[in-house]
């Protein structure tokens, strides 16, 4: 009998890799929007401040807020709301107001540390079913 040829061993990796992508049309096939907004920057241009508000097909959404540095490896997100639905009409918020503030917390001391000027934040807004408020940011950035 002859032996079978072995199998490269990059082919796991492939096959990993195809499932990977083909996977990411789903989330646009799902019909989830985002919409970003850059709302301040430091002033020497080193990070910013983006409010993200996801917009789901059923009237669901999240908001979230990202400090970015001058790269995407260097943004850290704070999803302060999120009722995307499940399918069954209802939207149910999966971010409970005390991580909602402990979240607009940390959120407040990495601004501080990025030296974001113009922002305020607003824990105790967490307890609105909107959460509108939670930051405000000066206009004209």
């Amino acid at each position: 009998m002859m032996p079978m040829a072995a199998r490269p061993r990059w082919t796991g990796s492939l096959a990993v890799a195809t499932l990977i992508a083909c996977g990411a049309p789903a989330v646009f096939a799902m019909g989830i929007r985002e919409s970003k907004q850059q709302l301040a920057r430091s002033a020497n241009g080193a990070a910013a401040l983006y409010e993200i508000r996801g917009h789901g097909p059923e009237g669901g959404g999240a908001l979230t807020y990202r400090v970015q540095g001058k790269t995407a490896r260097g943004a850290v997100d704070f999803v302060v709301s999120s009722d995307y639905g499940p399918g069954d009409g209802s939207r149910p918020e999966t971010v409970s107001p005390e991580v909602c503030r402990q979240r607009v917390e940390s959120l407040a001391a990495e601004i501080a540390m990025r030296k974001i000027l113009g922002v305020t934040v607003h824990p105790e807004a967490c307890a609105s079913k909107s959460r509108d408020g939670v930051v405000v940011a000066l206009s004209g950035r």
